[in-house]
């Protein structure tokens, strides 16, 4: 989630970049409107003289393109040719100055995506001034946004290489700052100090990760700051801490989101009562957030954990409520999305049954694919594979389909039903040759590939189990050929040969060639370290601390190379919170998905 509204502030910011490229190459795809009159491709020249509607309609374009400063009045004069050479040179055409339909049609366009731009500087201007005002108004968060460190200049003196040899989450942070301090642009350095805080939070340096805040220029990520430092501090236990933190968040949808996982830590840490009482905290100020529909999904998510801290009554209180609004909404888009949420929480509840039964009152097909996913992995996880597979078998998307029946193969697994689980594990792989997306194939291989190895190293009870073992590896490694996403290829071969190192097979040094293969192909120092730091992180959340390790020092031993300073900013942050997980795993990540 941090990642993902990060990615989207960017995304902005490359969207308007896109944007005022168009303008400069659009006319070489945009179509020529139906409106335009039945006339000729080009005007004779006898007829420049003369007021045409066409040449006006080029006037005005290119007024409003800042091209033309004449009249508008539809004459073909010398300053209007002169625009019209001056466009066409812009977008790479020959300069001809002749009017024609053609013209029109990309001229046209070109003053639509101006104007589509300006629209979007607005709301951006707007949302920034809505976040500097929610800041400015709490006492607590007035001097993030005053601050005057935003500027500040790295040290130029300073010598890494100690760090690199014997790092420490200190010396990391430190030098991940520095390096965030000599990133060029605003928004990239936003993004860095936003992953460094987070670290510093996690270690427990809460008054640090606030000052890491007030150096983001951007008042829009001191908010969404403000709501990681609060779960960072949570994960690592500092539950006062967290609250704290959460507290004075100013946007309220920002603070019920950090409420709501600080809750999901405190129960996953054992904390029911305590979790309890922050779900109240979150539920006491919900009527602020404005969207309905918001409301409804945070009171699902609230009677999810309810159900967890062993408050069932107060779980189907919300329940009702958010079934109740949910039902009430005026449109069907959003009704269905809103019964959607409902029928999840029950689904997440293993309430299946009361799930599906919901389920006919969703209308929209896509809403109704996340309730079956959730509803066959709780009837897997108690046991009811046949009726996993059942509900696995309506979902009509193959790629999800997938996914779920790697999923319920692992729990027939744990039942001790093997044979069946490799059975579902075939009707996987059979469903993955009709995945039509690249990524959505290579995911699906993926899970289906580790979740087979899985199966497999987890049970060992008879004598031809190290067979079964090395022909599940051949056959997920041979499935990994298949996979075109070079990091998801090579993060794969990684945990396969983990998994063989653990099982005592052997041929672990030849998955880790094809693994250390398929890394070099990877696009990126910055990509390989985040795989890295991810597998270490995946590894010690397992208790494979051997493993953890040798993924950690793969990963410091590239970002030690790293010179471009956002790159080297980012890994040094994420080794920062990876060493912090090797450390002290503690109870407040959600274990990764094989």
């Amino acid at each position: 989630m941090r990642r993902v509204e990060r990615q989207n502030h960017q995304c902005l910011k490359v969207g308007h970049a896109l944007i005022a490229s168009a303008i400069l190459v659009v006319g070489l795809s945009a179509p020529a409107f139906a409106s335009l009159p039945p006339i000729e491709k080009e005007l004779p020249d006898a007829s420049r003289a003369q007021p045409s509607p066409l040449v006006l309609r080029a006037q005005k374009a290119l007024s409003k393109l800042g091209l033309y400063f004449g009249p508008e009045d539809g004459v073909l004069d010398k300053s209007t040719l002169a625009a019209i050479n001056i466009y066409q040179r812009g977008i790479g055409s020959e300069p001809t100055g002749r009017v024609t339909v053609d013209l029109i049609g990309k001229l046209e366009y070109a003053v639509g995506v101006r104007k589509l731009m300006h629209q979007l500087d607005e709301a951006r201007s707007e949302s920034i001034n809505d976040a500097r005002s929610k800041l400015m108004s709490h006492p607590a968060t007035r001097d993030l946004v005053k601050s005057d460190t935003a500027n500040e200049p790295a040290n130029p003196t300073r010598d890494p290489s100690a760090c690199f040899d014997k790092p420490t989450t200190k010396c990391l942070l430190s030098e991940a700052l520095e390096s965030a301090k000599a990133i060029g642009k605003a928004e990239l350095r936003d993004w860095a100090l936003g992953e460094i805080l987070i670290a510093e939070a996690r270690t427990g340096l809460g008054s640090k990760a606030m000052e890491t805040a007030s150096r983001i220029k951007d008042p829009r990520l001191v908010i969404v700051a403000l709501r990681d430092i609060a779960e960072a501090q949570a994960a690592a236990g500092h539950a006062e801490d967290a609250l704290t933190a959460a507290s004075i968040i100013p946007d309220q949808e920002k603070q019920a989101d950090a409420f709501a996982t600080i809750a999901e830590i405190q129960v996953r840490r054992g904390d029911k009562d305590d979790a309890k009482r922050t779900l109240d905290r979150m539920l006491d100020n919900l009527e602020n957030v404005g969207d309905v529909l918001r409301q409804i999904a945070f009171r699902t998510r609230a009677a999810v954990i309810y159900a967890k801290a062993d408050a069932r009554d107060l779980a189907e209180t919300e329940l009702t409520i958010a079934e109740n609004s949910a039902r009430s909404l005026p449109h069907d888009s959003s009704k269905s999305a809103g019964i959607r949420y409902v029928a999840s929480a029950l689904a997440d509840m293993e309430e299946t049954a009361r799930a599906l039964e919901m389920l006919q009152s969703v209308s929209i097909p896509s809403d109704k694919i996340p309730v079956l996913m959730s509803a066959a992995e709780a009837q897997a996880r108690v046991g009811d594979a046949a009726a996993a597979l059942a509900t696995a078998s309506s979902i009509e998307n193959v790629r999800y389909r997938a996914v779920l029946l790697g999923r319920i193969a692992l729990g027939q697994a744990k039942a001790g039903r093997i044979e069946d689980a490799d059975t579902t594990l075939e009707l996987a792989f059979a469903a993955i040759e009709r995945i039509d997306r690249p990524y959505a194939r290579s995911f699906a291989i993926s899970r289906i590939a580790l979740a087979l190895t899985q199966i497999h190293s987890e049970n060992t009870t008879g004598p031809n189990d190290g067979i079964a073992f090395r022909n599940a590896v051949k056959r997920a490694v041979d499935a990994t050929s298949l996979i075109d996403d070079r990091r998801l290829k090579a993060h794969t071969l990684w945990l396969i040969a983990a998994r063989q190192r653990t099982f005592g097979d052997d041929g672990w040094q030849q998955t880790e060639e094809s693994a250390e293969k398929a890394t070099n192909e990877v696009t990126g120092d910055l990509s390989r370290v985040w795989m890295f730091a991810e597998l270490a992180e995946g590894h010690a959340i397992a208790g494979e601390n051997d493993a953890a390790w040798r993924s950690f020092e793969r990963g410091i031993g590239i970002a030690k190379g790293i010179e471009n300073a956002w790159s080297r900013s980012r890994t040094l942050a994420k080794l920062a919170a990876t060493l912090i997980q090797l450390v002290d795993p503690g109870q407040g990540r959600v274990p990764i998905d094989p």
